[in-house]
């Protein structure tokens, strides 16, 4: 996405300049924004022992215990759960880290490369609440491992799904373990080809909703083609019936059917995402940090945009003009950061302003007085 003052458009690959011909090489470049490892978790369920393929990121400098952001996957076809990966949740992940937090993606066990298999499901009666349960299991001994860590805060964990991982975080707050202090659902549900599933996913989030008492943040895309409005709201009276409080948002459609809201939608949910931080004393971008950029390049308005700059999925670059005051910034977690750069800048050409220069890259000062 590109911002020029109050003009927005799309990252549209043919208007972008040279150094985006190099696409493929600048997404595979490191980001100087954070420190970052793949591997195992090697954790323990019911007395097995199991390695989850997982990523942890945060940002480049964190000092001190940082809170952890669980995040985790959701499900799909056949090849699509021999081939899921943390790759695909890097961006999300480091969103996170910008806003303070250790993030880990934990993949549950029977995807990709993580040990185990997936329950064996029939359709003469569905297991719904007995799958997320099991999965629950996955992301609670993620949580015991990573508490470990000297560079963790163990009072302060949320835990992300989206689809299947949304309803599993649900799941696990059911528990209400020690240091979880939010759940996030972004298109959760579980959804299995069988009569009645949906049913037996009501009666789940019913149960659920009786014992937990850890804030809830869900949110749905309008036209999500699982978990329409109808359904979504069906999980929200059933889970609420049991005196628990959930934050429900519905999002405007995106783009075709609405359930790749995680992963492809940031921009669509992140901001959801920061009030609900804010709300709990939970780290993430200040207005503060706004206000000291606006005084750094002299705007006296504009502050709504700068604002929604800070709530951008990471990459993102913000090249700015001292002579028009004109910004342009741009974001696409499908190209790297010096893609993003080039794009910031492509705007600025476009527009035949001479003396634009980037100034921010994600949420670092790069601009003058820059040390």
């Amino acid at each position: 996405m590109s911002v020029a003052s109050r003009v927005s458009r799309k990252l549209v690959l043919p208007l972008v300049i040279v150094g985006l011909a190099l696409v493929s090489q600048a997404a595979c470049a490191k980001d100087p924004d954070f420190d970052e490892s793949h591997g195992f978790l090697r954790v323990v369920i019911n007395g097995k022992h199991y390695r989850l393929d997982s990523y942890v990121v945060k940002s480049a400098g964190a000092k001190g215990s940082l809170p952890i952001a669980l995040i985790t996957n959701g499900t799909g076809t056949l090849e699509a759960i021999r081939s899921e990966s943390p790759a695909k949740f890097e961006p999300r992940a480091r969103d996170l880290a910008l806003r303070g937090w250790l993030a880990v993606v934990v993949i549950r066990r029977g995807y990709g490369r993580s040990d185990g298999s997936l329950p064996e499901d029939g359709c003469k009666k569905p297991h719904v609440k007995q799958d997320l349960d099991l999965a629950a299991d996955d992301l609670l001994a993620a949580i015991d491992v990573l508490k470990k860590r000297p560079d963790v805060d163990p009072s302060r964990i949320i835990v992300i799904g989206g689809s299947t991982g949304g309803a599993t975080a649900v799941a696990l707050g059911a528990r209400n373990p020690s240091g979880l202090v939010g759940v996030v659902s972004v298109s959760g549900g579980l959804r299995l080809y069988c009569a009645d599933w949906e049913d037996e996913l009501v009666k789940a989030y019913k149960q659920y909703g009786v014992t937990s008492r850890i804030p809830n943040l869900w949110l749905y895309a309008k036209n999500d083609s699982y978990f329409g409005p109808e359904s979504a709201e069906r999980l929200r009276a059933a889970f609420t019936d049991g005196s628990s409080i959930v934050d429900f948002s519905e999002i405007e459609p995106f783009n075709s059917k609405g359930h790749t809201l995680l992963i492809e939608g940031g921009m669509q949910w992140l901001g959801k995402l920061d009030d609900f931080l804010r709300k709990r004393g939970l780290p993430t971008w200040s207005y503060s940090n706004v206000s000291e950029v606006m005084k750094r390049l002299g705007l006296q308005q504009d502050e709504a945009l700068v604002a929604d700059y800070f709530t951008a999925p990471t990459p993102k670059a913000f090249a700015f003009s001292p002579s028009t005051k004109q910004f342009y910034y741009q974001y696409d977690g499908k190209y790297g950061l010096a893609a993003n750069r080039d794009a910031a800048m492509a705007g600025c050409a476009k527009a035949d302003i001479t003396d634009c220069g980037i100034v921010m890259e994600n949420n670092r000062w790069v601009g003058a007085g820059t040390q």
